[in-house]
């Protein structure tokens, strides 16, 4: 088990956010209903991606516009991708009260992350990683 200092997670994570803000685009989450699945809708992160939390770990931040959402479906897999649109890593994905590490609030209903085609697609609160 790995337990990094504060200023080594950070660190580390600030460097995950440098390789994010590469290539001419802004970085991204794509969520898919699968690992090699269907793509479902992707959200825009700003530029930079996001900034370190007072604990070390990575705060990504959305966009200023708002993503519309692709196809319909229930998202459990995530990628983070670069500028470049390189995965940089991936997450598994559940409704606001599973373990999924990016929750979903897809439907009125907490057990469901279903999202719609050409709902928005927001970031209520920013993703916590590292």
């Amino acid at each position: 088990m790995s337990n990094p200092s504060r200023d080594h997670r950070a660190a580390r994570n600030q460097a995950s956010i440098t390789l994010a803000d590469t290539g001419a685009s802004a970085s991204s989450i794509k969520l898919y209903d699968a690992q090699g699945g269907t793509l479902l809708a992707v959200r825009r992160l700003a530029k930079p991606c996001g900034t370190i939390n007072p604990a070390g770990r990575i705060s990504l931040l959305a966009a200023a516009s708002n993503d519309m959402v692709l196809q319909t479906g229930e998202p459990t897999y995530a990628e983070w991708c670069d500028g470049n649109d390189a995965r940089i890593e991936s997450f598994t994905v559940s409704a606001e009260n599973g373990s999924g590490a990016i929750k979903i609030i897809g439907t009125l209903d907490p057990a469901s992350a279903m999202i719609y085609a050409n709902g928005l697609l927001l970031l209520d609160a920013p993703i916590l990683l590292g």
